[in-house]
């Protein structure tokens, strides 16, 4: 990941600092030359010291360097995920938990906390300590570029962050829509993680929440070619509107709409959604 030092050298003299003032109480001059001129690497917890050492974060300078961490679970991963297959998962995340505990690389947690969600949602348990999900919510709060990275990551948090730093992350990369970078490649993950989170605070029943989101989402000027999302965030204000009522039937009407659109697999993949929110309120009542 950290073999990109010619990035971090065009930073550095950009700002017209030194190798010295750079480097000094974090690691050698020499080592710092061999990393800018990618001859070596760097441990990450040295790489994340010399970026401060530069005011600048780790988002932008993967963003600048264009890196493009693995997002592609394995073949196997997919498949337990479809088939609820928990103990695959779960040895998944244990062995990958573990790496991360070690390396403490942020950018490895984006297929940790995909599964970690899904397996929540199987299991009720979760798989992050309270340290981890702290560390998410505090470096997502502290974003300054929504790059494909981060926005994936925040998608497959919401289930697992504190509701409370959950909403403040998604009003932050709400109201900063237009400086989302890349956003025509990026536009089905903003707008699907943040539907998520809508999902998300409705199965937490806090619905205030989840109305202010979608009001926001709601505001967003979509491309045509996204019109489908306007029916995506109307079946969730009808299941926020069922949670106050307990009237199914605007819900159901959406569903019919889909089909006799032949959208069956997205009828599909919302019935299942409302399944499970019925199943939450129900179970409390």
């Amino acid at each position: 990941m950290f073999k990109y030092g010619s990035v971090y050298k065009d930073l550095r003299k950009g700002q017209e600092i030194t190798q010295t003032e750079a480097c000094q109480g974090i690691c050698s001059i020499s080592k710092l030359s061999r990393w800018e001129n990618n001859q070596v690497e760097v441990e990450f917890s040295t790489a994340i010291a010399l970026l401060k050492r530069i005011n600048i974060t780790l988002d932008e300078f993967t963003e600048r360097a264009n890196i493009e961490a693995e997002f592609e679970l394995p073949d196997e991963i997919i498949a337990a995920i479809k088939d609820e297959d928990v103990p695959v998962l779960r040895k998944y995340v244990q062995a990958h938990l573990a790496k991360y505990h070690a390396s403490k690389n942020i950018l490895e947690l984006k297929n940790i906390m995909l599964v970690c969600n899904q397996l929540l949602l199987i299991e009720g348990k979760s798989y992050l300590t309270t340290t981890d999900i702290q560390r998410i919510g505090s470096y997502l709060l502290h974003t300054t570029v929504w790059s494909k990275y981060n926005i994936i990551l925040f998608a497959n948090s919401p289930f697992l962050l504190n509701s409370e730093i959950g909403f403040k992350i998604a009003m932050r990369i709400v109201h900063n829509f237009d400086q989302v970078n890349d956003l025509r490649d990026n536009l089905t993950i903003f707008m699907g993680g943040l539907s998520d989170t809508v999902i998300a605070f409705i199965f937490k029943k806090k619905l205030d929440y989840a109305q202010q989101l979608l009001d926001e989402l709601r505001k967003v000027e979509l491309p045509p070619h996204f019109m489908f999302f306007d029916l995506s965030l109307t079946f969730l204000q009808r299941i926020i509107d069922y949670c106050h009522t307990g009237d199914e039937q605007p819900v159901l009407a959406i569903f019919n709409n889909l089909i006799q659109l032949n959208c069956s697999q997205h009828a599909q993949q919302l019935l299942e959604a409302f399944k499970d929110v019925k199943q939450i309120w129900e179970n409390n009542e």
